[in-house]
């Protein structure tokens, strides 16, 4: 396996068992109780895969998420939050921050151990072959995480940038929710579901600022959909 897993969580207790956890499971895992330390170690160790707590000494989780983002080295380091702060608000801005996955404390070994080796994964299936992607007048640039629609920028956070790149990706097919569920957020849960329709609402809003061309279909009881045609 061999996978470099590091931690942030200033909780001794949780601490530990992070570490024992992810050590039985053959991962090699590195602590860290404050972001700082961590943040310093990053410079010359980039991880496979980073666990962060929200609530942290010296500065937050979130603002941890937003550095390595900002940083064309870490930004496709996939991030878990692991923390207490269970609020769908918080949930969805840690998923709009950037992180790959949140997990509330307090956690199941067994599901954390499933979540971690899904999150690795999709950590390891970033597309190479193409990185711009067109339907009709809407293009997504995913190296330059740019979308324009009609010539003109739209602003997208960037989950909502990710659901309308995998739409725009696979045009014409229509993507059932729990795939969406999975491919953005990596787990299917009732906070997600919401979290999937606030997305779809607020991207089409975005986009119909725009233009009166309606992009984004829904197909009841399946998903959605971006056909090549209106």
């Amino acid at each position: 396996m061999n996978e470099t897993i590091f931690f942030v969580e200033d909780d001794t207790t949780i601490h530990s068992l992070i570490k024992a956890t992810l050590e039985l499971n053959g991962y090699k895992a590195v602590g860290f109780r404050e972001p700082l330390a961590f943040i310093e170690t990053l410079k010359t160790t980039v991880p496979d895969l980073l666990i962060l707590d929200l609530m942290l000494p010296n500065m937050s989780g979130y603002d941890v998420i937003t550095y390595m983002k900002g940083n064309e080295n870490y930004a496709k380091v996939p991030i878990v939050i692991l923390s207490a702060l269970s609020d769908e608000l918080d949930v969805v801005k840690g998923l709009d921050n950037g992180a790959s996955d949140y997990i509330s404390k307090p956690f199941g070994v067994l599901e954390f151990i499933s979540r971690i080796k899904s999150n690795l994964r999709k950590g390891k299936e970033t597309v190479q072959e193409k990185d711009v992607f067109k339907v009709r007048n809407l293009v997504v640039d995913r190296k330059k995480f740019i979308c324009t629609l009609n010539g003109k920028p739209v602003a997208l956070t960037i989950k909502e940038f990710e659901l309308l790149s995998l739409l725009v990706q696979n045009h014409s097919k229509v993507m059932s929710r729990s795939t969406l569920l999975k491919e953005i957020w990596g787990f299917d849960s009732d906070v997600a579901t919401r979290t999937l329709d606030m997305h779809i609402k607020t991207i089409r809003e975005k986009l119909a600022a725009i233009t009166d061309e309606q992009y984004i279909v829904t197909i009841r009881a399946v998903g959605y959909v971006i056909y090549d045609e209106e």
